[in-house]
């Protein structure tokens, strides 16, 4: 369905100017205005587009305005062909500007139509400025270890997180999302091999905790920290791929279940 109306974008805008090129050589006398009616259509295409997908691309979100203010209202200049055809080759490189900046629109099918529940959507939310940076590789290694961690393969979990960890040296990692790697791939691989709690192991530090899910225990609840480190790091996994991994949504929603228990105290 998504593929269909992004084809729809150039296929509208486009057609509607050849229709214009093709009618004015045989003599019609209707106004080109009809014909850009394509033009408008694609742009709602375009901007119905960019509003499916987490992260909002305001330009081709208001390039309805933009054709109601060229084809639509009255102006003082002319529209013609030549307006249409350069407003058809502006919608198609913004429609390419969306899929390879802002990721791939959710598609119909598992999942597709299901939304957040709280107090999961309410922290994805929280966490989404504070991970501008957070490049699409690192969000899917993100969505891949919460969910091989939440089916109970914990040692691929931890190969994935240690994969992304080693991806995340060669950018500028945020490093809060560094520590939640770390916190799976250590407790991974003791979960995997059925190893007692380590009397050292990482955790978020004090300055992270406003970007936590859940609050930072006492130093002296020692055993009870070490396990809300492991459910931190696993929503923060989550949050981030849920926003800056489009493709990954249908995933991420089959184990929202999970996510939601791991907010309980």
């Amino acid at each position: 369905m998504v593929l269909l109306l992004e084809l729809a974008v150039p296929v509208f805008s486009f057609g509607g100017a050849l229709l214009a090129l093709f009618f004015s050589g045989r003599g019609s006398s209707v106004d080109v205005r009809y014909y850009a009616a394509g033009c408008v259509i694609g742009s709602f295409i375009l901007a119905y587009l960019a509003w499916i997908r987490p992260q909002k691309d305001i330009v081709a979100l208001t390039t309805p305005i933009y054709s109601f203010l060229f084809f639509v209202l009255p102006s003082d200049f002319a529209v013609n062909i030549i307006l249409e055809l350069l407003y058809a080759a502006s919608l198609t490189i913004l429609l390419v500007r969306l899929k390879f900046r802002f990721g791939a629109a959710p598609e119909s099918g598992r999942g597709a139509g299901k939304a957040l529940e709280e107090p999961l959507k309410t922290y994805c939310e929280t966490v989404r400025e504070q991970m501008a940076d957070v490049s699409p590789e690192a969000a899917h290694y993100a969505a891949v270890g919460f969910a091989r961690f939440a089916e109970g393969d914990y040692r691929e979990a931890a190969r994935v997180a240690e994969a992304a960890m080693a991806e995340l040296e060669y950018t500028n990692p945020w490093p809060l999302l560094v520590t939640a790697f770390s916190i799976i791939r250590e407790q991974g691989l003791l979960l995997e091999d059925s190893l007692d709690q380590p009397d050292q192991f990482i955790d978020f530090s004090a300055p992270d905790a406003g970007l936590l899910a859940k609050s930072l225990l006492p130093e002296g609840k020692y055993t009870t920290r070490f396990e809300v480190s492991l459910d931190n790091a696993l929503l923060l996994l989550y949050a981030v791929a849920w926003n800056a991994s489009a493709k990954d949504q249908p995933l991420l929603l089959t184990g929202q279940g999970f996510a939601l228990k791991l907010f309980a105290p």
